[in-house]
């Protein structure tokens, strides 16, 4: 079944096999020693026998990795979104580097040098798969902790296809993910909020921006809202909103590689020969398809808004283009993602007196603020957030905040230096099981000093305790 040739000063072992098609191919496999050779003649003969043996292919990691985006995309109904950011780590952060390398070939070790080898790569190196030519500052700007996760999300899921393909025996994907150096969100105070509100001018930016203060909404669910998601009389009359969709910006060719049964509408362009278009699509999980209650602050503005989109309509003669979205251009076309973070980028860098946090740090804002307010519900929190599990609102929402951890050291203070525990006498050391049960320092004893406050008391030491 298999021959050993010397070739010079090298050894040659020479099979025959199947490939895929089933026709019969001819490999070669050479050695600088005559052991080596014979050892491998070996193996690939009880290869061949028991099935085992791994058909010689030439596929690279690229042409594998294109192979298998829209299988994945397909089988798992990713949005545009998905799709195109998938793309995007593919072509910027993976083929670059070890696009060229065939499958086969590729180690455990190897995976882990390219790790390595982001961790030292300034964002932005590469863009649709070109070099780019960086500043000295952008160079010192390197990729994150958690985009090197990401690429091995997708490296290993990828690799896990090419063993089903009999293309690879074993994934050489490294079994521990890298690790992810995680940086809290800066996030503002409910008093930075509001200050911060009352600044804002532009009514679309302000309406905006107070949604997701109070609502906790994304970017993407506040611009898919429409009149109709609003129910002024619900609620006894306080009023609430209904989250169903997203819009999103989106690259054409993505659209063609996704699943058509996750967009609802695409936009006419309003751009001749732009590449790509504003959809609305499914919202982000099924938890985040919610309804949502408003103040009444939050209700008077939007009234005030809906009565600007009538006079903006009779003001353009029947030019006016309605698209059916709650926030609109004044010609009644949609607002974009990148138009409503212009007007927010704008709006913060002529107010430098307020920390610098992104339109998202406000959803964390709120959801920091609710845990605070609500004394720890996190479902109900959740509930207001459209988390898909509590653990993400906790683990990326919930941010510590000084203050109430400095009411907590106050109100601490305040309680357990105050007790009655009578004087001991002097010289004496006291003994932890004479103390009364106040002060024992266990579970028990915390637990009977928060029973002897009073409900006002309790009430304040559990939302402390849970900001």
């Amino acid at each position: 079944m298999a021959s050993i040739l010397r070739r010079g000063d090298s050894y040659s072992v020479r099979f025959k096999y199947k490939d895929h098609a089933g026709r019969i191919c001819e490999g070669w496999e050479s050695f600088k020693t005559k052991k080596e050779a014979q050892d491998r003649k070996i193996s690939v003969e009880k290869e061949l026998l028991d099935g085992t043996f791994l058909i010689p292919d030439a596929m690279t990691v690229a042409e594998m990795l294109y192979k298998w985006l829209p299988i994945q995309s397909s089988k798992h109904k990713w949005s545009p979104k998905t799709y195109t950011q998938s793309v995007a780590m593919v072509q910027n952060l993976i083929v670059p580097y070890i696009g060229k390398r065939k499958v086969q070939d590729l180690r455990t070790y190897d995976i882990e040098q390219f790790y390595a080898t982001l961790s030292q790569t300034p964002c932005g190196q590469y863009v649709h798969g070109e070099k780019q030519e960086l500043t000295e500052n952008q160079k010192k700007r390197l990729l994150s902790s958690t985009s090197i996760h990401e690429v091995h999300t997708l490296l290993k899921t990828a690799f896990s296809y090419a063993v089903d393909w009999d293309l690879i025996h074993k994934s050489p994907a490294p079994r521990e993910a890298p690790k992810v150096n995680t940086e809290e969100r800066t996030i503002w105070d409910e008093r930075t909020m509001l200050a911060a509100l009352q600044t804002i001018e532009n009514p679309a930016l302000h309406l905006a921006v107070h949604m997701s203060m109070i609502l906790s909404l994304r970017e993407g669910e506040i611009l898919g809202l429409q009149p109709g998601d609003i129910d002024f009389d619900a609620a006894d009359g306080r009023g609430t909103i209904t989250v169903g969709r997203s819009l999103q910006r989106t690259e054409k060719a993505a659209l063609e590689k996704t699943d058509p049964n996750q967009i609802y509408h695409i936009f006419p362009d309003q751009r001749e020969g732009s590449s790509s278009a504003l959809v609305l699509k499914k919202p982000k999980t099924k938890k985040s398809s919610r309804t949502l209650y408003l103040t009444r602050p939050l209700k008077e503005e939007l009234l005030t808004w809906l009565e600007k989109l009538r006079q903006d309509e009779l003001a353009m003669d029947g030019r006016y283009r309605n698209c059916g979205q709650l926030f609109r251009l004044p010609n009644g076309m949609p607002v974009a993602p990148e138009a409503l973070s212009k007007w927010y980028r704008t709006w913060r860098a002529e107010h430098p007196e307020f920390e610098k946090i992104v339109f998202h740090g406000l959803r964390h804002s709120s959801a920091t603020y609710q845990l605070i307010e609500s004394g720890g519900n996190i479902k109900a929190v959740q509930g207001n957030t459209g988390h898909a599990t509590t653990g993400i609102l906790m683990d990326t929402y919930a941010h510590t905040q000084d203050k109430p951890r400095l009411e907590l050291a106050e109100k601490l203070e305040a309680d357990f230096y105050s007790q009655d525990i009578g004087s001991p006498k002097s010289g004496s050391v006291p003994v932890k099981e004479n103390l009364p049960d106040s002060i024992q320092i266990t579970p028990e004893g915390m637990l009977k000093v928060v029973r002897q406050m009073n409900p006002e008391q309790r009430r304040e030491f559990t939302r402390l305790l849970f900001a």
